[in-house]
């Protein structure tokens, strides 16, 4: 499994994260933006984060074994508009996490997150020899449910009042998806 390698989809292209993502100014202020990151499961970004704890993340997760992390670009433009991630990466298991942050409001609502999504799921089924997927989404993002949803993740449980939220508890959902279920997904069989 090569992290060096970038990953194309139909709009997007996943590079590998770099030094340049992190120095990138839209990246900080991404994280920053309550409004992006109150869905990422991330409770520790719901308060402004230096630069220092962004940089000593990204190195821990680039320099992992067991995690891939890509930057979203544009394949037209080049634009750098959010960050993908396949995590606790379980070779013996054939077992990842994935998620994804479109940390561009003005990108919202294009597919974006579906199309970089898609790709991962190829790569990590077809190129790293996943057998299954998963994912945890909090329970006030539904359209990230939908997304991975259209992909052909299925809900496998709901871990109710898990993640502290605004004072509150919200639902943790997890979903799967095997390979054949992305695969038919993709394909309409």
């Amino acid at each position: 499994m090569d992290g060096n390698l970038s990953i194309e989809g139909v709009r997007v292209v996943l590079a590998p994260f770099g030094k340049r993502h992190l120095d990138d100014p839209d990246y900080l202020s991404w994280l920053h933006d309550y409004e992006v990151v109150k869905t990422i499961g991330r409770p520790e970004y719901l308060t402004k984060v230096s630069y220092e704890e962004v940089a000593d993340y990204v190195r821990t997760v680039t320099e992992s074994p067991n995690d891939l992390f890509y930057a979203i670009h544009l394949r037209d433009g080049d634009g750098f508009v959010g960050t993908a991630k396949a995590g606790h990466i379980d070779r013996q298991a054939g077992i990842a996490d994935i998620g994804v942050m479109i940390g561009s409001r003005s990108n919202w609502g294009q597919g974006l997150a579906t199309d970089a999504l898609g790709a991962l799921c190829g790569h990590m089924f077809a190129q790293a020899g996943m057998r299954k997927l998963t994912c945890g989404i909090m329970a006030n993002n539904p359209a990230m449910v939908r997304v991975f949803e259209k992909l052909g993740f299925r809900r496998e449980a709901t871990l109710r009042r898990q993640i502290p939220f605004e004072g509150d508890f919200l639902d943790h959902i997890l979903l799967g998806c095997f390979a054949e279920e992305y695969d038919a997904k993709r394909t309409g069989t």
